[in-house]
């Protein structure tokens, strides 16, 4: 029998992996952030790091983080291998783009894949380039863990052009066996999640419940949740509010503005937590906070939502399944095969402060909403594993 293995050398293979799937120089999530995506305490993930510090794999700077100084491999060999994997790190990327990257590392780890990794400031020239650089590194396929949807027709091109095969994190027409989700349910889990939220602040009495969002035409998801949001209204005659912002401060104070009529009967349901957190600021500035004044749900469980004052209500995007499935679609694309996922996990609601319904819950509250699981932020911060159990 091994011998049991003990925690800080789980959170250290954990964290050596990802920073091999970062490129050179990018910042590690702090340790209380990585204490919590591997359920443990920050003592833990500090003498994991210890050891990474002490081979050079990452560097410390006072006041700015932990950055990846050296890639360390366990045989450093360039030659082809079928477990090989490359990822283009767009560098425009937000805080959900990190969270895929350190999902796909964790599933590196459990589908026993080397992973290569370098920074792309486009998908034209400089994309091929890196992924010339990652072939000759021994990579069988690629992935592109994230990248924005006005770059879909440069993606496209990319990928046809691109000497690897490249697994994708979203349906592109034509490129369809790339995704690493079937056609079919791609985009579902958003829908799925924006019709139980309805049904969560319907339950809690609200009339009013608004759809938040970006003004982006060519957004597929986005489009999915607005079919969602207007079938649920419809049905249960509600009004139908949708706010759609392009960037910048401006746009959502006007929208601000306007909704600022329905103070104390109104729910927002926000596309992610980037738009949930400009609301929540717009409505500071014009002396409105939730939950007194509005309240309101955010999607992806981002590190700045937990951290928000108040702390934000969201939705728990499971990273790990995008993070299994795109690494195991790479392999297979790699093998000239299709493996893509045909099943969601259910949408978790993690309930901090700005949704106003903590005091509302319980069983038969939850057993009311039967495709929501519901989750108490203080139920999580007491056993760090909860908030794995997807």
């Amino acid at each position: 029998m091994k011998p049991p293995q003990f925690k800080h050398k789980q959170v250290e293979a954990e964290i050596r992996q990802l920073a091999r799937t970062l490129p050179l120089g990018a910042r590690l999530p702090a340790e209380r952030s990585l204490a919590l995506t591997y359920g443990c305490n920050f003592l833990t993930v500090r003498r994991a790091l210890k050891e990474l510090v002490g081979d050079g794999s990452v560097v410390r700077r006072i006041g700015s983080g932990t950055f990846v100084a050296r890639h360390v491999d366990g045989n450093g060999s360039t030659r082809r291998s079928m477990k090989r994997v490359g990822m283009l790190v767009y560098q425009g990327g937000s805080a959900y783009a990190y969270r895929v990257l350190q999902a796909v590392a964790h599933a590196g780890l459990e589908q026993q894949a080397e992973l290569r990794s370098s920074w792309v400031r486009d998908f034209c020239e400089d994309g091929l380039t890196q992924a010339r650089l990652l072939e000759q590194e021994g990579c069988v396929a690629l992935t592109l863990p994230w990248f924005p949807h006005d770059r879909v027709d440069e993606v496209r091109t990319f990928v046809r052009m691109c000497p690897l095969p490249v697994s994708l994190p979203m349906v592109i027409p034509g490129l369809e066996k790339n995704s690493f989700e079937q056609q079919e349910i791609f985009g579902n889990s958003l829908q799925v999640a924006t019709e139980a939220l309805c049904g969560y602040f319907h339950a809690l009495g609200h009339r009013r419940i608004a759809l938040l969002g970006p003004d982006s035409a060519n957004d597929v998801v986005l489009q999915k949740e607005l079919s969602a949001y207007a079938c649920y209204t419809s049905r249960e005659n509600l009004p139908n509010f949708c706010g759609l912002v392009r960037p910048g401060a401006q746009a959502m104070d006007q929208l601000a503005e306007r909704w600022k009529t329905y103070r104390g009967d109104l729910a927002v349901i926000s596309y992610d937590d980037e738009h949930a957190l400009r609301f929540m600021t717009a409505m500071h500035k014009i002396g409105l906070s939730a939950p007194g004044d509005f309240q309101i749900v955010g999607y992806n469980d981002t590190e700045a939502s937990e951290y928000s004052d108040p702390p934000l209500s969201t939705i728990r995007q499971n990273f790990d399944y995008i993070g299994h499935w795109l690494l195991k679609s790479a392999l297979a694309l790699a093998r000239g095969e299709q493996d893509q996922s045909t099943s969601l996990p259910r949408p978790q609601m993690l309930v901090r402060a700005t949704c106003g319904g903590r005091e509302r819950i319980d069983d038969a509250f939850r057993a009311g909403l039967p495709n929501l699981d519901i989750l108490l932020a203080a139920d999580i911060a007491t056993d760090p594993s909860a908030a794995h159990s997807a």
